[in-house]
């Protein structure tokens, strides 16, 4: 019985596994999006949560924002709270929040420490939220 070369069987086995891979099938369009992770979340997005503040918005789509950060939060936990910002001006702490509703909402951006700092000169350990309301 003839051996068949090596390199035969590989591009064999290799073409038919190429084949395979190409003929699956990929993602639907109508397949439901995972969690966006990201430090800003459009307003669409918020708005489809169904929820009626925009804490509970931020909370089911982000909640990671409201986490403080790693290890040494853990045995220190900062005193400090979320600030939020609009227009350029402090409104107060994460409490806010749950005045605003996410359909009056274009966006909401994240910001570190540090961004808070430099951008609004405000020291704050756990950073702030920036959001733009519609009607501006």
């Amino acid at each position: 019985m003839p051996r068949l070369p090596i390199r035969f069987i590989t591009t064999v086995l290799s073409a038919t596994a190429l084949v395979a891979c190409a003929s699956m099938r990929g993602a639907h369009a109508s397949a439901p999006v995972a969690t966006m992770i990201g430090n800003e979340v459009s307003g669409a997005e918020l708005a489809a949560t169904g929820a009626t503040t925009l804490y509970d918005a931020l909370v089911r789509t982000r909640r990671q924002y409201f986490n403080p950060r790693g290890v040494s939060t853990v045995q220190h936990a900062p005193h400090d709270d979320l600030l939020v910002f609009r227009a350029g001006m402090l409104m107060g702490e994460a409490t806010i929040l749950r005045m605003l509703r996410p359909s009056d909402v274009l966006f909401v951006r994240r910001l570190s420490a540090v961004d808070t700092y430099y951008k609004y000169g405000k020291t704050v350990s756990v950073g702030g939220l920036e959001i733009e309301l519609v009607n501006e």
